[in-house]
């Protein structure tokens, strides 16, 4: 069994779960070996299965010309090689510097979403396909671990997870994010492909292309399965979040009340001697929690606020801090509430 069959065989499970007969689908393909080896899949999986597949190339407008157009013809010929449809879209310069947000890297990214949700919506679809493989989610988790991350960051890609863009639910599903990039370069050779190779994915000034060029070579000399073992890392910080977010839904269906008077709104901590035990991760994840359900907007909450209530839930006597959007905090006895109007919750 070639490299092709044998991945096809190994996705099947996972596709099946996100693909019904008769599904639309687009294909986020940029002419690189993953995108490419992806529409390979998919058409092969379209054979079993009634399914419509478009592939879509986003020009993001930051390399030459000359570039850009053989990736497209790349794409448009790989469309009509396996009977799917296609078109291409862009990201004009006016969009990008008016949207310009942090990194070169973020940017696109965030611009990228937004024409392929364009694109689904145009294609009567929700269903976005992308190419990511285990190597783009060791990258990422090595990435974020660089920039600095909790437990959430080492998770890296998620494989199958639902992303609000413009105000809609679009689902953003990665076949490949098991297997690494080895395989899809293995694919379109065995398909008699040469995929295009974005000479941009070559500069250094990018952080995770010095990640992709220089820190994981050296990471393989030292062990040549690096991938598989960061990937494993991100696998296990999955689950230790999953279980931490059942214990802290344990405890906050445990100690946290909400109740309406008259025009107010407060949630109330029942018991600050229990609170007071609870490991301080814990204490500050129920907090946010609040916070998070007050009329407070989630960008003004920051770890200050939280770091606050739990100094004045730790200390002996009455406290009252106010927090933003007239959310009011008090502590005494044994309770601790967050009171804020019904208006302004509405108004949030």
């Amino acid at each position: 069994m070639n490299t092709t069959n044998s991945t096809f065989k190994s996705i099947i499970p996972f596709i099946s779960g996100n693909i019904h007969q008769d599904s639309n689908i687009i294909i986020g393909c940029s002419g690189g070996a993953d995108s490419t080896a992806l529409a390979i899949l998919l058409s092969l999986y379209s054979t079993k299965i009634n399914i419509n597949i478009k592939l879509v190339y986003v020009n993001h407008n930051l390399r030459d010309s000359e570039m850009i157009n053989d990736d497209k013809t790349y794409v448009a010929n790989l469309a009509k090689k396996y009977k799917l449809k296609y078109n291409s879209t862009e990201i004009t310069r006016d969009e990008f510097e008016s949207n310009h947000n942090g990194s070169v890297e973020n940017t696109a990214r965030i611009l990228r979403f937004n024409k392929l949700a364009d694109e689904a919506n145009k294609f009567n679809t929700k269903n976005i396909f992308l190419g990511h493989t285990a190597t783009d989610k060791a990258e990422t988790i090595l990435f974020n671990i660089i920039r600095g991350t909790g437990l959430k960051g080492l998770e890296g890609i998620k494989k199958a997870t639902t992303k609000i863009i413009n105000n809609n639910n679009y689902f953003i599903i990665r076949p490949l994010l098991d297997i690494e990039r080895k395989i899809t370069e293995e694919i379109c050779k065995e398909n008699g492909l040469i995929p295009m190779n974005d000479k941009s994915n070559n500069d250094l000034k990018y952080t995770r292309n010095k990640i992709r060029k220089t820190i994981f070579p050296l990471l393989k000399e030292i062990n040549p399965k690096v991938v598989q073992s960061i990937v494993d890392l991100g696998s296990l910080a999955k689950d230790t979040n999953e279980s931490y977010e059942l214990l802290v839904d344990k405890w906050y269906t445990e100690l946290i009340s909400f109740k309406k008077l008259n025009n107010e709104q407060i949630f109330t901590i029942k018991n600050i001697d229990t609170f007071k035990k609870l490991p301080t991760k814990l204490k500050t994840e129920l907090i946010k929690n609040i916070l998070n359900h007050t009329s407070i907007p989630k960008k003004q909450i920051t770890v200050k606020h939280i770091f606050k209530i739990a100094e004045l839930i730790s200390l002996q006597g009455t406290k009252y801090y106010n927090l933003p959007n007239k959310v009011k905090f008090i502590k005494e006895y044994n309770i601790a509430s967050f009171t804020f109007s019904e208006r302004s919750s509405k108004l949030n």
